[in-house]
């Protein structure tokens, strides 16, 4: 792990009062994104909370179609309940966020309503398709610490089943936002969830 990782490792410790509990390390190939998880029982929030780490030390390309609270450079987060024990494929959803947008061709970006269909995310799940949202936790939607002067953001990680992608797809994210609404979607991943469409 380097010096850097290090680093947003103690910004992230900083932000969220906490150090992790554990860790899944960066791969040894570029982009070396790994993924820490925060106890609720440490850092006092309701929940636990999955965050990338080394994300933001390669800045996305921003292009035109990315909104005012998109940063160029992230870490992906997501929140699970304080029961749940199957965290290794959430952290390796997390990081695999982190690295999505500098393994495309050209090089991308991950904000506002993104979503990227996968088909399968968990067993025994109808969840489908990963969602990038600004964090509606308000300690996590705005910049929490800078990297050689950029502001680094957090962007929710949560997810949609196949009847929401189409949903998405066809009206916008909004319409998504909504049905979370009407459904009081939770901060927290529940991949046993029945689809809200």
């Amino acid at each position: 792990m380097t010096e850097q990782h290090l680093n947003v490792l103690k910004q992230l410790t900083s932000h969220f009062g906490a150090t992790p509990t554990l860790l899944w390390d960066p791969n040894e190939e570029d982009p070396q994104v790994g993924c820490a998880y925060f106890p609720a029982e440490k850092t006092g929030r309701p929940w636990g909370t999955l965050c990338s780490f080394g994300m933001s030390l390669t800045p996305m390309e921003l292009d035109d179609h990315a909104e005012d609270t998109d940063t160029k450079r992230a870490e992906i987060i997501a929140y699970v309940n304080e029961a749940e024990t199957e965290l290794d494929d959430i952290a390796n959803w997390v990081r695999w966020a982190g690295a999505f947008p500098f393994l495309q061709e050209p090089q991308s970006f991950l904000g506002w309503g993104h979503t990227i269909h996968m088909d399968h995310v968990f067993d025994n799940s109808e969840l489908t398709t990963l969602l990038t949202l600004s964090s509606i936790v308000t300690a996590d939607n705005e910049p929490a610490f800078q990297v050689e002067g950029d502001d680094v953001g957090f962007i929710w990680l949560t997810f949609l089943t196949d009847a929401e992608y189409a949903l998405k797809k066809e009206k916008g994210v909004n319409a998504i936002l909504d049905l979370f609404g009407e459904h009081e979607h939770p901060v927290t991943l529940d991949r046993t969830r029945k689809s809200y469409v």
